[in-house]
């Protein structure tokens, strides 16, 4: 029988096993580099995100205030503060400082809305290239003393003939969407700049 109480030795350090402090340096530098290079792109991927994000959801307010005036039949609002960088969803009328189902939104840094009806633009959609000069945007009562552009949905699910044809939304980088309205007077649909 064999026994285990034999020396022990010890496993033997060959030359050439691991790294050496040249390579550890080099390696680490070339993370370095690797990192300074993608960040700034991720950056730039966050602030699109972002921007992708805001114009969405302001698509998706006017889709929730066309189905919200017809189910309520009353008209509301999209409104939208360009200088303080807030927007949301009201009803319209002297019941909106009561209105249980208001939304407020703040717009993500960077990122800014104004009404805008470039010529290019009004009045165009994907099916028509119908050319109107455009309305002045629409007034709505968000306060007590507090007058502000936005968009009315009506009971009957149109949008008033008031409210604007296009809303330009901004990046801090110059990238632009448009919010621009259907050819129907019943829905908008977002649009790049560049059309």
């Amino acid at each position: 029988m064999i026994s285990g109480t034999g020396p022990r030795t010890e496993p033997r350090a060959y030359p050439g096993e691991g790294f050496t402090l040249l390579e550890l340096i080099l390696v680490l530098a070339l993370l370095g580099i690797a990192v300074a290079i993608v960040t700034p792109r991720l950056s730039g991927f966050a602030s699109g995100r972002a921007f992708d994000s805001e114009t969405r959801r302001l698509l998706a307010l006017t889709h929730a205030a066309r189905s919200r005036a017809i189910a309520e039949g009353r008209p509301i609002v999209l409104w939208i503060n360009s200088t303080s960088g807030t927007y949301g969803v009201r009803q319209d009328g002297p019941v909106a400082n009561v209105d249980t189902n208001a939304l407020e939104f703040i717009l993500a840094p960077g990122i800014e809305i104004a009404f805008d009806t470039p010529d290019a633009l009004v009045g165009q959609t994907a099916t028509s290239r119908r050319a109107q000069t455009p309305p002045l945007p629409n007034a709505v009562s968000v306060g007590p003393l507090q007058i502000l552009p936005g968009i009315r949905m009506m009971p009957d699910g149109s949008i008033d003939e008031t409210s604007p044809q296009s809303i330009r939304i901004t990046q801090s980088d110059g990238t632009a969407l448009w919010l621009v309205q259907g050819s129907d007077r019943r829905h908008y649909e977002l649009r790049p700049a560049n059309l």
